[in-house]
């Protein structure tokens, strides 16, 4: 079976492709689902899988940071379930990488038990049709969620996001970031909810989502929501979409940049604070080459 040459020299990889897996970790494997009890750092790549659940649970304390590629030709579906037993820590990035406009879609839920801390990080930079839905449910007191997305669409691709945080204990604390580029005829549609539920006070819930459209027929749709049935909480929201600002262009022209220049710094604002989070550097190169491909590919600059 080949793998990306970026993983060649990663010592724990567990790869899901076409009809088999292949577990090159300390982690556990059996059917599809992963337990996870020891400190590592854990390289998931996902290809054409023809099995739609892919589990995994993360033990009491362990600490882990997971980066999930997905990368698909024809058609697919996942359902990816991810467990945090109490004091669990994972950092969990992922990048979709499809090859052909095709149609992907991933749907995730995410267990938290007390204490517990989760750091999503999304990178969508990929062609065609794609539904990410993720689902994090915060069961435990002081269970806590970060999810940072960043998004950039070009040519006819269409983006179909849906996140939603439901606060399900005491104390419990969300924040999500997203930031989204439209060029050409790409098309993102985002539905973002948090939830207090009754009774679970001092918990606090925050949203912000930004976006730049880049072109005449680029579109951004962010619907941000809270349901809040609790008094002692905090809760906020907000979303910021808009082309590029002219007096800001206009500033950094008087500044002696030329307008390609200019635009890419004003690009670079979404971009660059994103990536600048990614630990691994081959994963890190991977993204900005990304980046860079589907900006090109756009010939917006």
């Amino acid at each position: 079976m080949k793998i990306p040459t970026y993983l060649d020299t990663k010592n724990q990889v567990v790869i899901f492709k076409d009809n088999e897996w292949i577990n090159k970790s300390i982690a556990v494997l059996k059917d599809d689902f992963l337990d996870v009890s020891e400190t590592e750092t854990l390289f998931i790549y996902v290809e054409d899988y023809l099995k739609e659940n892919i589990n995994l649970n993360l033990k009491e304390k362990a600490k882990t940071t997971i980066y999930m590629i997905f990368k698909t030709s024809v058609p697919k579906h996942y359902e990816i379930k991810i467990n945090l037993d109490q004091n669990a820590e994972l950092d969990v990035f992922s990048v979709v990488r499809n090859v052909e406009k095709t149609q992907l879609t991933i749907n995730r839920k995410f267990e938290l038990a007390k204490s517990s801390n989760l750091k999503i990080r999304n990178a969508l930079l990929n062609m065609g049709e794609t539904s990410l839905n993720d689902s994090v449910n915060l069961n435990g007191e002081k269970a806590e969620v970060n999810m940072d997305l960043l998004n950039v669409g070009s040519y006819n691709d269409i983006f179909k996001v849906n996140q939603d945080v439901s606060h399900k204990a005491k104390w419990t604390v969300s924040n999500i970031t997203n930031s989204l580029i439209s060029n050409s005829n790409s098309k993102l549609d985002y539905s973002v909810s948090g939830r207090i539920f009754k009774g679970n006070e001092h918990s606090s819930c925050r949203q912000t989502n930004k976006g730049i459209i880049l072109s005449e027929y680029g579109d951004i749709g962010v619907i941000p929501k809270l349901f809040i049935d609790e008094y002692n909480v905090e809760a906020s929201h907000g979303a910021a979409i808009g082309q590029i600002d002219e007096e800001q262009l206009y500033y950094l022209l008087s500044r002696g940049l030329t307008e390609t220049e200019a635009r890419s710094l004003i690009i670079s604002g979404y971009t660059k604070p994103f990536v600048a989070n990614i630990v691994d550097e081959d994963i890190k190169e991977l993204v900005e080459r990304q980046i860079l491909k589907r900006i090109n590919e756009a010939d917006i600059l």
